[in-house]
């Protein structure tokens, strides 16, 4: 007995990738926007840490992640490859373990919300970014 496997164009895995990353990114970001928005102070510490975690996370981490994943996709033999091989197992593992911290990290109490907002919103922002660099990918697709 065969299972089915949804697949899809080895191309569209890109489009797929910078949607859900698109997606994610406004997600992450409206979540630390809400918290620094109902706060007045602090605007300006928050808006430095927002800059400095976008610099750091979208050109050490999700730019490079963005290349792998293409170079990988392209690298494949196959026309059609299965709708979630746009991550591999170490990129999914690390997406679960980011978002099990983050979730954990807003429900402790003695954290102060303002703390993780504005890296919230420099992430948001970053991943965002790199799901418009995937979906540029995808119409460069020669």
């Amino acid at each position: 007995m065969q299972l089915f496997t949804p697949r899809c164009y080895k191309k569209n895995l890109l489009f797929l990738a910078g949607s859900l990353w698109l997606i994610a990114g406004f997600m992450v970001a409206k979540l630390g926007a809400e918290v620094i928005m109902t706060s007045s102070s602090h605007m300006f510490i928050s808006a430095v840490v927002t800059a400095i975690t976008f610099y750091i996370f979208f050109n050490f981490i999700f730019k490079k992640l963005v290349i792998k994943h293409r170079d990988r996709i392209r690298s494949k033999s196959q026309d059609k490859l299965c709708l979630f091989s746009f991550f591999d197992f170490k990129s999914y593992a690390i997406m679960v373990f980011m978002m099990g911290l983050g979730m954990t990290i807003r429900t402790i109490p003695t954290i102060n919300p303002l703390c993780w907002a504005a890296v919230y919103v420099g992430i948001g922002g970053a991943l965002f970014l790199a799901g418009t660099y995937f979906i540029k990918e995808w119409k460069d697709w020669a």
